[in-house]
């Protein structure tokens, strides 16, 4: 059974198990029967708002009204309201109102609370510039065209669908930049959130309300949604593993990165401190994450130098202001992905980062269930070579200069140092890889300007032959 209620999630007290509700437009839902949400302990974090199908179905034709009046909004009271609910966000932040939310995120996700209240900032910082952003994508650099299709005399650039239905990837809370870049080209959204964090998609939708949202413009299930899959026109979905029931053509996928660099002869000495910052970045689960090194040369000597740097990031308690390292909230996948790096070093990889610190690979910090950060030097053909893992994990190999940009498909970013500048442009035109930097903008990571797998406004839209053109 579900019921619906009315106003929003409210203040929580600290310690108290939450109440997460689904979100049928504005209206906070929660069933009669929510489930539990448990943390990295085993305690039960939140109670998660269930939303049926016959509500999934009255989401779905909401959304859709609503698409026009989106469209037909001046774009300086657009982003205006984007800009108040981004300050009403960090706000929340600063003032603690958020932290019961942080607290909550935390247990599920295994992120340290100071590390995810930076990425729920970093998120209202983006919402804040969302016009810069969208100007990026747009086919003439502004944001009218998100409304008018442009004013070009043979084509007009229109929606590709009414709705667009995101599944939210749980890994950090930057990754809802995706789902609020829709939003913010006035397509209506359709949320389905991960099981690890349904808190920051509703912290986001509140604020989004409060600062004027027309209604049915964001509604958020918790959970799997496979009615709203086949009601949306349009689907953004994380990770390979597409649903089978999706047809061709309706969905995109985004975030799994295998980030990779490649280090020359002549990499500076703070090269090895960048790509370690690179590597714990949104604590290592990011699809920009360091994930390989491809050492032209000594590659022991290259994971011996960043192992160093790993060494200074040790596992802490996940309320150490300085910890850097993710909890895995499900022991077993802890285990499973334990076992995999085990196994390489039993057919020969070399544990690099236990030998410099002496900590073992599986490590329990308050009953919590962690990986050591890990640097692993193994050979090109290893399976954990070019593979992105939830935690600080790099693997090291030689690649010789001549096979080095084939080592590098199927990467989301290459970092070129040292003299392995000279492999920029064939880099560039790999079709396996999506971004080049090299100079002093190796470790540029994720910006919201950059085309990332692609702009996303070339799935949200297309160009349509209108002759004559018109706008509106």
């Amino acid at each position: 059974m579900t019921t619906v209620t009315t106003g929003h999630a409210g203040p929580q007290r600290a310690g108290a198990v939450l109440d997460v509700p689904a979100y049928a437009g504005r209206r906070p839902v929660m069933s009669s029967r929510p489930a539990a949400l448990t943390g990295t302990t085993g305690e039960t974090v939140a109670r998660v708002g269930a939303a049926g199908r016959l509500v999934q179905f009255q989401m779905a034709q909401e959304a859709a009204a609503v698409a026009r009046r989106l469209r037909a909004t001046d774009d300086d009271a657009w982003f205006a309201l984007l800009r108040r609910a981004a300050d009403t966000l960090t706000a929340r932040v600063a003032d603690g109102t958020a932290q019961p939310w942080l607290t909550a995120l935390s247990a599920a996700s295994g992120l340290p609370p100071r590390r995810a209240a930076r990425g729920i900032e970093t998120v209202a910082a983006d919402l804040a510039r969302m016009d810069e952003i969208l100007a990026a994508q747009s086919p003439d650099g502004t944001v009218a065209a998100y409304r008018t299709g442009g004013h070009h005399p043979r084509w007009s650039w229109r929606p590709a669908g009414r709705s667009v239905l995101v599944k939210v990837a749980d890994n950090f809370p930057t990754i809802n930049i995706e789902w609020l870049q829709a939003l913010a080209a006035r397509r209506p959204v359709l949320l389905s959130t991960s099981r690890h964090d349904p808190f920051t998609p509703v912290l986001l939708t509140e604020a989004l309300y409060e600062a004027g949202l027309p209604e049915h413009a964001v509604s958020v299930v918790h959970g799997d949604a496979p009615a709203l899959r086949r009601l949306a026109d349009q689907v953004l979905w994380p990770g390979e593993d597409v649903p089978a029931d999706l047809p061709p053509g309706k969905a995109k996928t985004y975030h799994f990165g295998r980030s990779r660099a490649v280090v020359g002869a002549g990499a500076a000495d703070d090269a090895w401190p960048r790509l370690a910052r690179a590597a714990f970045a949104g604590c290592g689960r990011l699809c920009t994450n360091v994930s390989s090194v491809i050492a032209l040369g000594d590659a022991r000597q290259a994971a011996d130098r960043l192992a160093e740097e790993f060494a200074t990031r040790p596992v802490l308690p996940l309320d150490d202001p300085a910890a850097t390292v993710p909890a895995f909230p499900d022991r077993a996948r802890r285990d499973a992905l334990a076992t995999r790096i085990e196994r390489e070093i039993a057919a020969g990889a070399v544990d690099v980062t236990e030998a410099v610190t002496g900590v073992p690979l599986r490590v329990e910090v308050d009953g919590a269930a962690f990986l050591r950060p890990t640097v692993l030097l193994v050979d090109p053909g290893s399976p954990l070579f070019g593979t992105e893992l939830p935690f600080p994990f790099t693997a090291v190999a030689h690649v010789p200069r001549s096979k080095a940009v084939a080592a590098c498909a199927g990467s989301l970013i290459v970092s070129v140092l040292g003299d392995a500048a000279g492999l920029l442009g064939a880099l560039a035109e790999e079709p396996g890889v999506d971004k080049v930097f090299g100079a002093e903008e190796y470790d540029r990571g994720y910006h919201p300007c950059d085309p990332h797998e692609g702009y996303l406004a070339d799935f949200l839209f297309r160009k349509k032959a209108v002759i004559p053109g018109a706008a509106g």
